[in-house]
C-alpha cells in the first residue's frame, strides 16, 4: 500500500473535525474549565491543519503562519487543561511564551526557508515536551496510565518534529517542503494521526476521572456549608483515632450548636438561616488545622475532631472560632451569631467515636443549660454526677462536665 503525505494530512483534518464535534458532545455543556481548554485545543488544532492544507493552494505565507499559530495555541491549551485536571505544575509561562513566539518567529522569518522551518519545528517540539512534563509531573489523584500514554505519543511526535526541523534547517535539499514524500514526513503524519487518537482517549479519561472525583466529593460533602457530612467524618475518624493511638496523641471532639437558631429562622427566614450556616462553615474551615476534621452533623449542629494537643488546644480553637464569628457575623449577617460547645477527650481504652460523641453531647447539653455561648469540657472523675441521668447497666459512666468560660 502506497502512503502519501497529502492523504495522511487530509485524514488528520477529518479526524480533528470529527473529534472537535464528538468530544464536546460526549462531555456535555456542564464541564469544568479544564475540559473547556481541552475542547478549545482540539478546535485550534483542527483549524491549524486546515490552514496547513490551504497553504499549498492559497496565500502561503498567511495560511502557513496561521497553521503554526493554531498548532502552537492548541498545545498551550492542552497544557492548560492538564493543569486544570492534574493541579498546579511548572511550565505555564514557557507554554504560553512558546505559543506566542513560535508563530511570530515563523512569520517574520518566512522568506528564509531554513530559518522558518527550523524555528517552527523547534518551537512545536519544545511545546510538546512541555505538555509531556505537565503530564508526568506528580499528580496523586490521577491515574498514571492515561498520562503515560499521552506523554509517550507526544514525545514520539516531538522527536519526529525535531528530525523534520533539523532536515529543513541544515539539509534543505533533502527536505524541500512539508508535502515532500520524505520518510520523516510520512513518519510525522502517521504519528500525528496516532497521537490525536491517543490524546482523545486520554482527554476523555481525564474528564471521566474528574467527574468521578466530583461525585465522590459530593457524596462526602454537605452542599450548604462545604464541610464534610456526618458519614464522611465517621469514616475519617477511624483513621484519625488509629493514628492518634499509635503515636499516643490526644484526640478531642467538639460538638458545636448555633445558639437560638430557630429564632434566626423565624425572624429572618430560611434564607437568613442558610446564610448563617454558610458563614459558620466557611469560618470553621478557616480556623481548622491540617489533619483535623470538621463536619455538619445535622441542622445547626457541627462536629470537629482535633488531633494532637491538650485540652487547651480545644479551648483555643473554640476561642478563635468564636472571635472570628462575632466579628464576621455582625458585618455580614447584621447580627452577632454565637454558639455553644461540648468537648470531650478520647480515653486510652477507646477505639471508636461513639463514646466520645456521647460525652461531648452531654457536655453540649450542659453548655446549653448553663446559659449558652460557652464551652463545656468533660473531665475525668470517678463518680457519676447526680444531676445527670443514670448510665445504662454495665456501661462506664462519663465524667463530670466542666465549664470553661
Amino acid at each position: 500500500m502506497q502512503l502519501d503525505v497529502q492523504s495522511l494530512m487530509v485524514v488528520m483534518l477529518i479526524n480533528m473535525m470529527a473529534l472537535s464535534v464528538a468530544i464536546p458532545t460526549i462531555m456535555g455543556r456542564q464541564v469544568s474549565l479544564a475540559a473547556r481548554h481541552a475542547q478549545a485545543a482540539l478546535i485550534a488544532q483542527m483549524l491549524g491543519w486546515a490552514c496547513m492544507l490551504l497553504s499549498s493552494h492559497w496565500q502561503d505565507r498567511l495560511m502557513s503562519t496561521l497553521a503554526i499559530s493554531g498548532m502552537s495555541l492548541s498545545l498551550a491549551l492542552l497544557w492548560q487543561s492538564m493543569r486544570g485536571w492534574l493541579g498546579p505544575r511548572p511550565g505555564q509561562q514557557l507554554a504560553w511564551g512558546l505559543a506566542l513566539l513560535t508563530p511570530l518567529g515563523y512569520g517574520l522569518a518566512f522568506d528564509s526557508y531554513p530559518v522558518r522551518v527550523g524555528w517552527a519545528n523547534a518551537g512545536l517540539a519544545l511545546q510538546m515536551l512541555t505538555v509531556c512534563g505537565a503530564l508526568l509531573w506528580r499528580a496523586p489523584l490521577a491515574s498514571p496510565r492515561w498520562r503515560l500514554m499521552m506523554a509517550c505519543s507526544l514525545a514520539a511526535l516531538a522527536a519526529a518534529t525535531v528530525w523534520r526541523g533539523v532536515l529543513g534547517a541544515f539539509f534543505t535539499a533533502a527536505y524541500p517542503t512539508l508535502h515532500a514524500p520524505h520518510p520523516v514526513n510520512l513518519v510525522a503524519a502517521l504519528l500525528s494521526n496516532l497521537t490525536v487518537v491517543l490524546n482523545a482517549v486520554g482527554l476523555l479519561t481525564a474528564w471521566r476521572e474528574e467527574a468521578e472525583r466530583a461525585l465522590q466529593t459530593q457524596a462526602r460533602t454537605d452542599s450548604l456549608t462545604g464541610l464534610l457530612n456526618r458519614r464522611a467524618l465517621q469514616e475519617g475518624a477511624s483513621g484519625l483515632i488509629g493514628q492518634a493511638r499509635r503515636h499516643a496523641d490526644a484526640v478531642h471532639l467538639l460538638l458545636i450548636d448555633l445558639d437560638r437558631f430557630k429564632q434566626i429562622n423565624d425572624s429572618r427566614g430560611h434564607e437568613g438561616g442558610d446564610r448563617a450556616l454558610r458563614l459558620f462553615g466557611q469560618l470553621l474551615q478557616q480556623v481548622l488545622r491540617d489533619g483535623d476534621l470538621a463536619a455538619r452533623w445535622g441542622g445547626e449542629e457541627f462536629c470537629v475532631l482535633l488531633a494532637r494537643g491538650g485540652v487547651e488546644a480545644g479551648a483555643a480553637f473554640d476561642q478563635r472560632l468564636r472571635a472570628e464569628l462575632a466579628q464576621r457575623s455582625a458585618a455580614e449577617l447584621g447580627f452577632v451569631l454565637d454558639f455553644s460547645t461540648g468537648m470531650a477527650t478520647l480515653m486510652a481504652a477507646e477505639t471508636t467515636l461513639q463514646p466520645l460523641l456521647e460525652r461531648a453531647d452531654a457536655a453540649l447539653y450542659a453548655a446549653k443549660a448553663a446559659g449558652r455561648s460557652r464551652l463545656v469540657t468533660w473531665s475525668a472523675v470517678t463518680e457519676w454526677p447526680a444531676a445527670w441521668p443514670d448510665p445504662a447497666p454495665n456501661k462506664p459512666a462519663p465524667s463530670e462536665p466542666t465549664v470553661l468560660s
